[in-house]
């Protein structure tokens, strides 16, 4: 026993005190503190913010991955890791392959069967006549925004839900306690939030995180920054959807109506405004500053239409 664990602690320190092991720990480090200096120095960019998150996260993902690869062929591959000339070269290589090759399956599998799953649990039913006037606003919102067109469905629970859902089988959810709640304008504009989730694949990227997170439970990085990178996408969905629509007021009165509803059960929790965790564990970023930044906005498109109107 006692020369197994010899051998395993020979391989452990061949491998990390290797120049290229340590150079691919060094491009990786490097690289993430990169994307957080510019995420840290940019306050206002929402759409920058968000690909230098994902980017961060993508490559946490990565780093750790080809960690616990690492670690796997150090002990069963240790012979060769501590005694052959190609041995660290070999293990690192497949390490770098087993987490680039993991996250790839991943992903194809996420967007090919995690609609269904969404779908299936939900059962949403197709839109009736008087319902159609939702399909033609997202069909030509979708147009405008160069972005395929993508069917609306009504969920038939109480709750006001609305979600986009993404991969293979994309689709905008809508409860029924949402068209009840909300009026036209406010349901329009939460309509173009849910297509601006799809534009940017949010959809597919919340489903890829809580896969990967629970997989990598052992990774620090996520606790903190799957959250930020959501609460990111959120903003930006909310950004896009005002300027898009044009009426980014109508947007943030659909979210107070929403958060003055009874909480939905905690299993509806990521349906609608409502998750867990709390501060900054929380995948959903504050209501009263989502509504700010709206009111914002508002006020930046009206002063832009009132100043090309003077002129």
């Amino acid at each position: 026993m006692t020369s197994v664990l010899e051998l395993i602690l020979d391989a452990l320190t061949a491998y990390w005190t290797s120049p290229l092991t340590l150079s691919i720990v060094a491009v990786c480090g490097t690289s993430m503190a990169t994307l957080l200096y510019v995420f840290l120095t940019n306050g206002r960019n929402a759409k920058l913010r968000v690909s230098l998150l994902t980017g961060f996260y993508v490559l946490t993902v990565f780093f750790w991955i080809y960690l616990a690869a690492s670690l796997f062929f150090c002990i069963t591959q240790s012979s060769m890791v501590a005694y052959q000339t190609s041995g660290v070269r070999t293990a690192a290589a497949a390490a770098v392959l087993v987490a680039l090759v993991s996250a790839s399956v991943l992903s194809y599998l996420v967007w090919r069967f995690a609609a269904q799953q969404v779908l299936g649990r939900l059962a949403p039913r197709d839109l009736r006549s008087d319902e159609m006037w939702l399909q033609d606003y997202v069909r030509l919102l979708a147009q405008f925004e160069g972005v395929r067109p993508v069917p609306v469905r009504v969920v038939e629970r109480d709750e006001p839900i609305a979600m986009a859902v993404g991969g293979q089988r994309a689709a905008i959810l809508v409860s029924l306690g949402m068209l009840r709640l909300l009026d036209r304008e406010e349901l329009e504009t939460t309509l173009a939030h849910e297509l601006m989730h799809l534009k940017h694949h949010d959809a597919e990227f919340k489903v890829f995180s809580t896969v990967f997170s629970r997989i990598l439970f052992f990774d620090p990085f996520s606790k903190f920054f799957d959250p930020a990178v959501h609460r990111e996408r959120e903003y930006l969905a909310d950004e896009m959807s005002g300027r898009s629509s044009g009426r980014p007021a109508a947007l943030a009165s659909a979210l107070l109506k929403i958060a003055e509803q009874p909480a939905p059960p905690k299993a509806a929790w990521g349906l609608s405004i409502y998750g867990r965790g709390r501060g900054v564990f929380s995948r959903y970023p504050p209501l009263d500053e989502r509504v700010q930044r709206l009111l914002l906005l508002s006020d930046l498109l009206s002063d832009s239409g009132s100043k090309r109107g003077n002129g």
